[in-house]
C-alpha cells in the first residue's frame, strides 16, 4: 500500500482543513469533498494486500460518521444532495475494501 494513502486519509479528518473534520463542525465544503473523493478514487490496492489497522479504521468509520452528521450539515447543504454525496463515497469505499 502506498503510504501517502494513509497521510491523505489522516488529513481528511483534520478539524480545520479536512473534509471530514469540517463535517464534524457541521460544514459541508464542496471543494474539500471533491478533493476527498479524488483521494478515494486514487486508492488502488492489490486484492490480497494486507492493510494496516489504522488504514482500515480511517475508512470504515467514514459511513457511520457521515450518517450521524446529516443534521449538523443541513444548514450548509441540502439533505438529499448530501445523501447522494455520501452514497458516492460509499461506492468508493466498497471498491477499496470490497464487499463481504
Amino acid at each position: 500500500m502506498d503510504p501517502s494513502y494513509l497521510d491523505k486519509l489522516e488529513a481528511a479528518w483534520e478539524l480545520e482543513t479536512g473534509f471530514l473534520g469540517r463535517l464534524r463542525e457541521g460544514i459541508f465544503d464542496p471543494v474539500l469533498y471533491g478533493d476527498f473523493v479524488t483521494t478515494l478514487m486514487s486508492i488502488q490496492l492489490d486484492e490480497h494486500e494486507l492493510l494496516s489497522q489504522r488504514f482500515v479504521t480511517l475508512l470504515w468509520f467514514i459511513c457511520p460518521f457521515m450518517e450521524r452528521q446529516t443534521e449538523r450539515v443541513a444548514e450548509t447543504i441540502d439533505v438529499e444532495e448530501y445523501a447522494l454525496k455520501r452514497e458516492n463515497i460509499e461506492r468508493q469505499l466498497e471498491r477499496i475494501l470490497g464487499l463481504p
